[in-house]
């Protein structure tokens, strides 16, 4: 383990953080802290490049054209590990995600009315509660899951949704990923959350996922990889089967359910939170 760590710190004007956390992530930073619209990244010494500050500019120099945002700030910080540990872990608090649910690290105590705990350490990564995208997947789960779904979780992270939705009544969830790391802290903390025996986790594409008819298929993603998965995903869904999506942006979400609606998916309603929107379809 790297005794020092570089803190890459962004903030802007409106909340573009996913979009951040895919750069950077394809380049090797290991750890996110959000901060509101602002953003911490984390790289070990040996997978540091200072060429990362400038790309990172230049990434949000993009976002800026396109509108999506319109001031940024970036800096660069050099952290001892223990220090960066600490910092994220008292970060990390029980989130009470509705009335019912609340989704908390192992190393924080709930006390509270919430009937469902789900305990997630995400090492790391998003899938806390805390970001807005997630919360609000979990709070449409709650919503259409009655008892005995199979669901479909696609790009499941740490697993958070997969384990919501077996602990709100659905039969069973096939959770699946294309990252590795991503299927082994999932395995974690649905072994953790005493769920294995109804999760099935694949590590893989959509194409990878053996099962069709879905009730329900959930995808906290990004705009333009749904956009891209919009086919899979309406073979995945039943007839009358239910599709949420996340991870889209307010000013995208005609956009989206638009591509959505050209292969036959009809928009049933819309959540929005902060800059997010959460898009529910029929098929």
């Amino acid at each position: 383990m790297s005794d020092k760590y570089f803190q890459l710190k962004i903030s802007a004007d409106s909340q573009v953080n996913d979009l951040v956390v895919g750069f950077l992530s394809d380049v090797g930073a290991e750890g996110f802290v959000e901060e509101g619209t602002g953003l911490s990244c984390y790289f070990s010494e040996d997978k540091w490049n200072p060429a990362f500050e400038s790309d990172v500019r230049e990434f949000l120099e993009s976002l800026k054209a396109q509108g999506k945002i319109e001031l940024f700030d970036v800096g660069v910080t050099t952290i001892r590990n223990q220090d960066w540990n600490k910092q994220w872990e008292e970060s990390i608090v029980p989130v009470e995600v509705t009335e019912n649910i609340v989704i908390k690290p192992s190393w924080k105590e709930y006390v509270g009315p919430a009937k469902i705990v789900i305990e997630i350490d995400p090492k790391m990564s998003f899938g806390t509660g805390h970001h807005e995208t997630t919360r609000m997947m979990v709070q449409e789960l709650e919503h259409y899951i009655k008892g005995n779904e199979r669901v479909l979780d696609v790009g499941t992270g740490t697993g958070v949704l997969a384990i919501a939705a077996i602990k709100l009544g659905a039969e069973l969830c096939v959770a699946v990923d294309n990252d590795s790391w991503s299927i082994g802290n999932s395995r974690e903390n649905i072994e953790r959350n005493g769920v294995a025996g109804k999760i099935r986790l694949v590590k893989g594409e959509i194409e990878s996922v053996q099962e069709d008819e879905f009730d329900i298929v959930a995808a906290n993603l990004n705009r333009n990889t749904l956009i891209y998965i919009r086919e899979d995903l309406y073979r995945k869904c039943k007839n009358g089967g239910i599709l949420l999506l996340a991870g889209v942006l307010t000013a995208d979400e005609k956009d989206v359910s638009g591509y959505y609606g050209q292969v036959g998916f009809k928009l049933v309603e819309t959540r929005r939170e902060a800059e997010w929107s959460a898009l529910v379809l029929s098929k």
